[in-house]
């Protein structure tokens, strides 16, 4: 059969019909493994959209496929402990051949050709693909995940339609393939077709205050938002001080992008609306006390670093042996990671934390290595110039472990 002579669009369809349950994870076709479960759960996207949907599904940690149907069209994200893992869609421009013509990456001709070869042997299309030199085999991959990807921002645009959850009716394990975080998700498809209408009403006014979540399982969260360096600091204008309008002042970045990143927050929990005199009011100044605190405890500690001996930066006395100043090392890592001090201080003192974990390692070393050690209290006792210094015989201490005082 040539493809000559029939239209393209036949052709596709025909190539749809013929290879259905045989072709791979480069086709939207799907593989269902149902286990038995809970009852379904399900709504209208006017009330809970695309987005809303992404950030429930990952804080609930669903393992199962979300249907969307709208306009007698039917299109599947499958979820594995809240990440999107797949999608699958009835629509023939979500077939990844016509992603590929969208994204130049294919001529008419090239795919005319595919779906010839396609439809007379039956092999999977991207193995096709490769064979025919028009996609390299190191483009696969990347090319299913923008297709499964595609699938799901054209989600975004749908404001009318009903969703349903199945739990634990999942892809088969061949066709898995592991897509971007659901927040870089969210936040890109929030410009891709979501109304900006939708935006300005969820969040309200500019006049509205919101607060940031700083706790350690926020932080993944945040980090992923932002997608350039003009807006790592951006997130964390959400003081529950500062109105949407004074952060978009203060950033210096676009309102519509401020606007995206807040709502994205929002969707997944780690940005809440502060409402003026309530108590959530007073919770983040309470909150903003206790930054205060851990801000000056780090800067105390980061004096100490530079100013005192490597005892009083662990906290130790000189008695304190090996395995005590590996527990002191231990806890003060601990105190002093990102996921710990949050992503305010973090990025705020980010130098300053750097440089206590870099004094803390020299300390672990020089205090549990004992000829360093012999040293380093014979030098806080005598002084660096002091004659008589102990034999190290053949050990010589590198220039990182100085004997500081």
């Amino acid at each position: 059969m040539k493809a000559s002579n029939e239209d393209s669009t036949r052709l596709l369809g025909r190539l749809e019909e013929s290879i259905d349950g045989i072709l791979d994870s480069e086709m939207s076709t799907t593989l269902q493994n149902i286990i038995a479960s809970g009852p379904a759960v399900g709504g209208e996207l006017a009330d809970l959209d695309m987005p809303l949907l992404l950030g429930r599904l990952f804080i609930e940690g669903t393992t199962g496929r979300l249907r969307v149907r709208g306009q007698e069209i039917e299109k599947s994200v499958y979820f594995e402990a809240g990440l999107p893992v797949m999608a699958a869609s009835e629509d023939p421009a979500d077939r990844m051949l016509a992603m590929l013509i969208r994204e130049g990456a294919l001529d008419d001709r090239q795919r005319d050709e595919t779906v010839r070869v396609v439809d007379v042997t039956g092999r999977k299309v991207g193995a096709v693909l490769v064979d025919l030199g028009f996609l390299r085999s190191d483009e696969l991959l990347p090319a299913v995940r923008r297709h499964y990807e595609s699938i799901i921002l054209s989600l975004f645009s749908w404001t009318l339609g009903h969703w349903q959850v199945d739990p634990s009716v999942t892809a088969g394990p061949d066709r898995t393939r592991l897509l971007r975080h659901p927040v870089v998700l969210v936040r890109e498809g929030l410009g891709h077709g979501y109304p900006a209408s939708k935006v300005t009403a969820r969040l309200g006014t500019g006049k509205n205050v919101f607060l940031l979540d700083n706790s350690t399982g926020a932080s993944d969260i945040t980090s992923q938002v932002v997608f350039d360096n003009t807006e790592t600091r951006m997130p964390l204008l959400f003081d529950g001080v500062r109105s949407l309008d004074d952060v978009v002042h203060a950033s210096g970045i676009s309102e519509s992008a401020v606007q995206r990143i807040a709502l994205t927050l929002s969707c997944f929990g780690v940005l809440r609306p502060v409402e003026a005199g309530s108590s959530s009011r007073e919770s983040s100044r309470l909150g903003l006390r206790d930054l205060s605190i851990d801000r000056d405890r780090i800067q105390a500690r980061y004096a100490i670093a530079m100013e005192s001996d490597y005892f009083a930066v662990l906290s130790l006395d000189s008695r304190a042996d090996a395995n005590d100043v590996r527990r002191a090392y231990a806890r003060l890592v601990k105190e002093l990671a990102p996921e710990t001090v949050g992503p305010e201080l973090w990025h705020e003192l980010k130098q300053q934390i750097e440089t206590i974990h870099e004094v803390l390692g020299e300390a672990l070393r020089v205090l549990s290595t004992p000829v360093l050690r012999s040293a380093y209290e014979f030098n806080l006792a005598h002084g660096p110039d002091a004659d008589g210094e102990p034999d190290f015989r053949d050990y010589t201490p590198s220039s990182a472990t100085s004997l500081r005082r």
